[in-house]
């Protein structure tokens, strides 16, 4: 099976964005490809080493409540994500204020309403990290190296952290001291 998707993925790689939300074909089953909590991607135990395969099959990530699906037009399987499927691994503070982010299969967002970032509680760490919205519901888990440079940038008013992004104002949550 994952023979017959790279063949129908092929055919999308010259697309950045394929339009998976528009996507409805019938479910084919569930194959043993799972994205670990690191954001690592692993075909039935072996790790996925070709970094173009991976970017390759995140453009055709679709998530629907919370499982998560490869798509194609005439396919759809079932995976299995341990956290979120992206990661971010890079930042940079643009001309117009924004800062932009990277995350680990090309993808490339600025912090703002329409990508939001929200904290959320991480159970292996047991403290709140930072999730940003990268698109179609698909979240990327911010990097603990990417998060202390962040918190570098930090605006602390009224007892809370702030970080800003051109004209978004993200929450971090209380000041801890």
């Amino acid at each position: 099976m994952l023979g017959q998707l790279q063949g129908s993925l092929g055919k999308l790689a010259q697309q950045n964005y394929p339009p998976v939300e528009k996507w409805n074909p019938p479910f084919c089953g569930e194959i043993p490809l799972t994205i670990d909590a690191a954001g690592q991607w692993w075909y039935d135990g072996s790790l996925i080493k070709r970094p173009e395969l991976v970017r390759l099959f995140s453009r055709v990530l679709k998530r629907e409540g919370e499982q998560y699906f490869l798509v194609t037009p005439v396919e759809k399987v079932q995976i299995n994500v341990v956290d979120v499927p992206l990661q971010v691994v890079s930042w940079e503070r643009q001309d117009n204020g924004y800062i932009s982010v990277n995350t680990s299969c090309d993808d490339h967002v600025d912090i703002s309403i329409e990508h939001p970032l929200e904290m959320r509680f991480n159970a292996a760490s047991q403290c709140d990290i930072p999730y940003i919205m990268i698109r179609n519901n698909l979240w990327a888990k911010v990097q603990q190296n990417v998060y202390y440079q962040l918190a570098t940038k930090l605006d602390i008013k009224a007892d809370r952290a702030w970080l800003q992004s051109g004209d978004y104002c993200a929450d971090f949550g209380p000041v801890v001291e």
